[in-house]
């Protein structure tokens, strides 16, 4: 009788020492990134404003959930491009569904112990990202008088003044 309960204390020790989260769906999160148009910079930090990955799009990274004990972590995203403007965006932490498992099948072990150690307390926010760069450049002029066609007969008008006779 003491071999078939140790034998099931040997099965179930490690779900004791796990948590929910953990088990359930631990480790980094990949996220996928892209850009329009495709071959965008980005520059992922961490925040504390460390720079932990840099790499042109499409492109995917795995990042960690937490910074430390019961602390999610958040990063920020710079897109830069030639001739487009910077955008920045943001990929934050949140508290996994999952880790709120350990009430019921985890116990405290995984609630205050596991998931916080591990960070898969944590869940991050958005899975994938897209960014729609916007030029900087000025649209082309064409003729000679900036949108004119040579030979026609254009003129420009001053909306603040009133209309000539009057």
């Amino acid at each position: 009788m003491k071999s078939k309960t140790r034998f099931a204390f040997a099965l179930t020790a490690p779900l004791l020492l796990m948590g929910c989260a953990s088990i359930l769906d631990g480790g980094p999160k990949t996220i996928r990134i892209n850009s329009n148009p495709e071959g965008a910079k980005v520059t992922i930090s961490n925040k504390e404003g460390k720079k932990i990955f840099s790499q042109t799009t499409p492109t995917i990274v795995s990042l960690e959930r937490s910074s430390g004990f019961f602390e999610g972590e958040d990063y920020t995203l710079v897109f830069a491009m030639d001739g487009y403007y910077p955008y920045e965006t943001h990929v934050q932490s949140s508290l996994d569904g999952w880790y709120l498992g350990n009430v019921f099948f985890g116990g405290l072990i995984g609630l205050v112990i596991v998931d916080p150690a591990t960070g898969d307390m944590f869940t991050l926010s958005p899975r994938a990202v897209k960014c729609d760069l916007i030029s900087n450049q000025s649209p082309p002029m064409t003729g000679p008088a900036g949108g004119a066609e040579a030979g026609t007969n254009s003129s420009i008008t001053n909306l603040n003044s009133p209309p000539a006779g009057h």
